[in-house]
């Protein structure tokens, strides 16, 4: 197969081919770090691999059709690991049909009371979908319970008052891994988590693929991981940024990695050099993630430091404002719009959809009402949540961000149908080449910009220094291709 001759390798890159051509490790765990060609080099990796049954893993389905457009080894091929799950199912039963409901459906089957509490139906099927992906394999309720407690899926105020017996966080276990075990029963239908869950949870799964490269592995849940180890019979490839595991709170398994060197004794291949971040803004980042560093050829670059109240004089179409939370952004965005700059915040189908079924939950009838019940929504949920034992801070976080979001979009309007009008104005997911980009740094992971700001405040919430804060930070500043401006000055 054609290998690529007309460009320079590193000696990073040189070693990751090596092990592809010659490597005899079982696994193999390379270690991408941000901007570093991590995708190019996997692709012409896959060029020097003898195998002939290979397939790469991608974390969603943009990036598997990115990936099948540029693969040039024809026994190769890209899939997300869903694909690959529901492709299991396809081979054993041709008859079933995909069901978004399902979920639900089979939560509601399990609680024992004729016509529950919407709430605590939905509750259930949330902390089933999440033990599908955390625990898929579980054998009685108690992981949920812990699972429960994680992801602030436990029986909120509106569960709690009013009730002769109040739900427990155990009840919503119980009643979840009952409908996990439904959705076992394989009965003509599944789901979107079912394409993982059942060819595990089945046994479904057998070794098949000589090669299996499972890509952004940090992003990858327990079930995802499994099924990729399920279909491997020769040698594993995982592939990622261990410093980019931000998203923890999906359930994304951020201690896969280790896992993999440790318990399956993976040989450990780094990609440090980024293309991407000019020398001081690597600076910046080797604070966080001491073994990156630039390319020979990266420019200076430029990182400077601005008081927030010149941000929207400064801030052009195209650059990025980057957030830790989104209510600050909401805030950001509108005082450009009011200074004539087009800007839009990322995320409407994320969080302005989260945002305007908690507007239409609350059932207020003008925004006088609506700002009073969502008070009092913010106090009595933050009180029922520090009442549980173990909710991590950032749940309490989210609550409060989502509450200053819906303050932040009102301000100077006069009736709901102006504040949901403004929602549609300001979020989008498009038109992102011609505004300034104000995204939450979650949203932001993939992207890259020329210049970027970055709300240095909202960084470590809580004054919280955690792994994944500090991968927060490293994933916001290493966004930005020559100027860097951490916005409020070094100290946050």
């Amino acid at each position: 197969m054609t290998k690529n001759s007309s460009r320079t390798w590193s000696p990073q890159q040189e070693a990751i081919f090596d092990e592809f051509r010659t490597g005899t490790s079982k696994v193999v765990v390379v270690e991408a770090r941000a901007g570093t060609g991590k995708t190019t080099t996997i692709l012409e990796a896959l060029n020097h691999a003898p195998e002939r049954d290979i397939v790469c893993c991608a974390f969603n389905k943009d990036i598997a059709e990115e990936l099948k457009k540029r693969i040039s080894n024809p026994y190769a091929q890209a899939k997300t690991l869903h694909g690959l799950g529901n492709g299991i199912l396809f081979s054993r039963r041709r008859d079933f049909k995909i069901e978004a409901s399902r979920g639900r459906t089979l939560a509601e089957k399990a609680i024992p009371e004729k016509n529950p509490p919407y709430d605590l139906a939905t509750l259930v099927a949330d902390l089933a979908s999440k033990g599908k992906g955390i625990a898929p394999l579980a054998e009685s309720a108690e992981p949920l319970v812990q699972i429960a407690l994680d992801f602030d899926l436990v029986p909120g105020a509106d569960l709690l008052n009013d009730q002769e017996e109040p739900y427990t966080v155990e009840d919503v276990a119980r009643y979840a891994f009952k409908a996990m075990m439904l959705a076992a029963e394989f009965d003509g239908t599944i789901d979107f988590d079912d394409m993982i869950y059942l060819p595990l949870r089945l046994k479904l799964a057998h070794p098949r693929f000589d090669l299996v490269v499972v890509d952004e592995a940090q992003d990858m849940n327990a079930a995802q991981l499994m099924l990729a180890q399920a279909v491997c019979k020769g040698r594993l490839v995982v592939v990622g940024d261990p410093r980019q595991g931000i998203y923890g709170f999906r359930g994304a398994d951020t201690a896969s990695f280790e896992r993999f060197k440790t318990e399956l004794g993976g040989k450990v291949l780094p990609l440090t050099v980024t293309y991407r971040c000019p020398r001081a803004v690597v600076a910046l980042a080797q604070e966080i993630v001491p073994d990156y560093s630039a390319a020979p050829e990266a420019p200076e670059g430029v990182v400077s430091y601005l008081p927030s109240d010149k941000l929207v004089a400064e801030a052009s179409p195209t650059n990025f404002v980057l957030s830790r939370s989104n209510a600050p952004l909401v805030n950001v965005c509108l005082k450009l719009l009011r200074a004539g700059k087009k800007a839009v915040v990322r995320g409407k189908k994320d969080v302005g959809k989260g945002i305007l079924k908690l507007i239409e939950k609350l059932g207020a009838k003008n925004l006088v009402s609506l700002m009073k019940k969502l008070d009092k929504w913010e106090a009595s949920t933050i009180k029922v949540l520090e009442a549980q034992k173990r909710v991590p801070e950032a749940t309490i976080d989210a609550i409060k961000d989502q509450a200053q979001i819906i303050r932040e979009l009102a301000d100077g309007l006069t009736s709901i149908d102006e504040l949901k009008t403004r929602m549609e104005t300001l979020f989008s997911d498009n038109n992102i080449h011609n505004s300034v980009v104000c995204s939450s740094v979650h949203k932001a992971k993939g992207l890259e910009a020329e210049k970027v700001f970055v709300l240095a405040s909202t960084l470590y919430p809580g004054k919280r220094k955690d792994t994944e804060e500090e991968n927060i930070h490293y994933v916001a500043v290493t966004r930005a291709k020559f100027e860097l401006v951490m916005v409020d000055g070094r100290s946050f």
